[in-house]
């Protein structure tokens, strides 16, 4: 699978955390649509065809993952979890211990239904 050649380019600290985070979005969200956008070292889960269907991305770099949110600065973060000075998108920086938060969840929750919101209005 493209994916998993892609991630090999990365250490291994950075390659258990992509792990993580696709097993977490996949088991939290199973109806997500993965595909890679290499040129652009991401992997995109969406919900539906085009920009409005994104709903995350794994944006991976030699330190560290980040959870993006499309048009994540539009959602409620009760837990203060997203980061990031984009005025529209808005990341999470990955740890082992993140995916213990429930506020995380419940973000990426939040996040796929503002999603289904966005294209069910298409």
């Amino acid at each position: 699978m493209a994916i998993d050649n892609f991630i090999t380019r990365y250490t291994q600290p950075v390659i258990e955390l992509l792990q993580a985070a696709r097993a977490f979005l996949l088991n939290t969200c199973p109806e997500l649509v993965v595909e890679l956008d290499e040129p652009s070292r991401l992997i995109v889960y969406r919900i539906a065809a085009g920009n409005e269907g994104i709903v995350f991305t794994l944006i991976p770099s030699r330190t560290g993952v980040k959870l993006g949110f499309y048009r994540g600065r539009a959602l409620l973060d009760p837990g203060g979890l997203m980061q990031g000075s984009g005025k529209v998108h808005a990341t999470v920086p990955l740890t082992s211990a993140v995916f213990e938060n429930p506020h995380l969840k419940g973000l990426v929750l939040f996040a796929m239904q503002t999603a289904r919101d966005r294209n069910s209005r298409r």
